[in-house]
């Protein structure tokens, strides 16, 4: 088949399964990453890492056709989605969070060289947390990031949780990017990196940003105290890992980004005790409060207004 270079290509960001229940077999190309083969007119199934991937041909179908095989056929209309178009003046591709099933929820970038800069990742995390992390309902069902609001008891695995928050964010922020996660190391295994080869010359590889995630708890997800000192601890560590695998990987900047899910927030006074070994290591600080109820966060609202 030849592929038209102006049909939309769609990534799930999931596996193959559903496809093979609808009665599909996707097709498997386990070097996608190497740019070698061509992406239009095909809907990908993906990981958060796209290395390898399957494809299905969907090459006749219509947008609307298109959006039908995924909700209707797949039933997976609840996936996050990238939609890469090319038929636009400059290539735009669109991000839909809440699945294809929600297409007025979505957000657009064009693609053309990433200016990409720390301001700019952290903005895009700032974008993150404010539109899908900053209460329950924000969050997916199958992605909450509490397990008792209520109770303040986080998810047991809520930094896996908001690192694939943060990598699909990030990747729809920068497209001409590759948000990579948890690459090991000799100081360790960092969280994000964001790195762009260039587009003429593809041997030249530039990492732009390691970012350091750390989850600031006033409970386990057992309902057990954690106390103030293990958050202290967990920060200064932040501080070391970022600063050590930016240097390992000659990044240009490196930030510890805390998600704060105690019950009292304190702003940044949980840097107190690291912003002079921050500064040292040339390591950004940034935190964000998690609501664990919507109400509270209505009645922060009310206070602020």
């Amino acid at each position: 088949m030849d592929l038209d270079p102006k049909r939309p290509a769609v990534f799930l960001l999931e596996p193959q399964g559903a496809a093979i229940e609808a009665g599909h077999e996707p097709k498997r190309v386990p070097m996608l990453d190497n740019g070698l083969t061509p992406v239009t007119g095909r809907l990908w199934f993906v990981t958060d890492v796209v290395v390898s991937g399957r494809y299905l041909d969907v090459q006749d179908a219509d947008d609307d056709g298109l959006f039908g095989i995924v909700t209707d056929t797949l039933h997976m209309g609840d996936v996050p989605a990238v939609v890469y178009d090319p038929r636009t003046a400059i290539a735009t591709v669109r991000f839909y969070p809440n699945g294809l099933a929600s297409p007025d929820i979505c957000e657009i970038a064009t693609v053309h060289g990433a200016e990409v800069s720390l301001e700019r990742v952290l903005d895009a995390v700032d974008h993150v947390h404010r539109t899908q992390m900053v209460t329950p309902e924000a969050q997916p069902k199958a992605a909450k990031l509490w397990l008792d609001g209520d109770k303040w008891w986080p998810a047991q695995d809520a930094e896996d949780r908001t690192l694939v928050y943060l990598k699909v964010g990030l990747a729809a922020a920068f497209p001409t990017c590759t948000v990579r996660q948890e690459q090991t190391g000799v100081p360790g295994r960092l969280d994000l990196e964001i790195e762009e080869r260039d587009p003429i010359d593809r041997a030249k590889l530039t990492r732009h940003a390691v970012l350091e995630l750390k989850v600031l708890r006033s409970f386990r997800s057992s309902g057990a105290v954690v106390p103030e000192s293990e958050n202290a601890k967990w920060v200064e560590s932040g501080v070391k890992q970022a600063a050590a695998y930016r240097d390992d990987r000659s990044a240009q900047a490196a930030a510890l980004c805390c998600f704060d899910m105690r019950r009292d927030f304190s702003g940044e006074l949980c840097f107190a005790q690291v912003t002079d070994l921050a500064i040292r290591l040339n390591v950004r600080l940034r935190v964000w409060f998690l609501f664990a109820t919507s109400k509270q966060y209505r009645e922060f609202l009310a206070r602020g207004a």
